[in-house]
């Protein structure tokens, strides 16, 4: 791809809390639709006379203000404020890393604390199966960034004690009749989605049948005494006393 053309090209922004997420996508933050991250961030900088320097050496030299320039245009004015001191575009990269993921010991911290909360996860109170299900899967993908992975078995398995103790009938069902180390997290969710759907649906069901019977009985009782109205209207009127 030419210079003009990566160029002419709108450049992502990068959000401090994409970082991971990018990084883990595209490795180290760097937009590879304009230059190859062999490009960008070599292995190691060799100090050498220019006397030494081999022809990709040079190319990389000349290439070094346009690659800073373009890391530049992908921050906002937050993060570009921060590297703004930084020469070149290996040391902007590093700066970038440290300041969205952290130095070596907060990453470590940050792993530890993610794995106690994996262990702890329970549903909350009044929290929806959605809800449930969502947050589970934020933390395994949090975790995943951190390099934890967990068998599919044992993400379904604490999925489904998390679970409230309404669901237990359920739980136990998808336990004896599916292979947890097969089955993936979102086929659990959705079989008890659906389970729910269906209570749901039978419930409104019942409360509707409940409400017209009410509804029935409340007529009849309403026509019930009109007719005991007009009978002692009929009553007084033949009452002789009453002429």
């Amino acid at each position: 791809m030419s210079t003009t053309k990566c160029e002419s090209m709108k450049i992502p922004i990068l959000k401090k809390s994409e970082y991971s997420t990018r990084k883990d996508h595209d490795g180290p933050y760097v937009p590879t639709r304009f230059v190859e991250r062999t490009d960008i961030v070599p292995e190691h900088y060799v100090v050498k006379a220019k006397s030494e320097w081999t022809p990709e050496e040079k190319a990389h030299v000349l290439r070094e203000p346009k690659i800073k320039n373009i890391l530049h245009n992908s921050l906002d004015a937050v993060m570009s404020n921060r590297v703004i001191a930084c020469k070149s575009a290996k040391e902007i990269w590093d700066t970038l890393e440290t300041q969205c993921q952290g130095s070596a010991s907060v990453k470590k911290n940050r792993r530890a604390l993610l794995i106690q909360e994996y262990e702890q996860f329970n549903a909350r109170p009044d929290e929806s199966l959605t809800d449930l299900y969502d947050r589970f899967l934020t933390l395994l993908n949090d975790l995943s960034l951190v390099g934890k992975e967990y068998e599919t078995e044992d993400s379904n398995t604490k999925f489904l004690r998390a679970l409230p103790e309404e669901w237990d009938t359920q739980t136990s069902i998808i336990r004896h009749q599916y292979d947890l180390n097969t089955v993936s997290l979102d086929e659990v969710y959705g079989m008890i989605r659906t389970h729910d759907l269906e209570v749901q649906q039978r419930k409104n069901k019942k409360g509707s049948k409940a409400k017209s019977i009410a509804l029935k009985a409340e007529a009849k009782s309403k026509g019930k005494a009109v007719e005991v109205s007009k009978r002692k209207t009929r009553v007084a009127e033949s009452d002789p006393d009453d002429s």
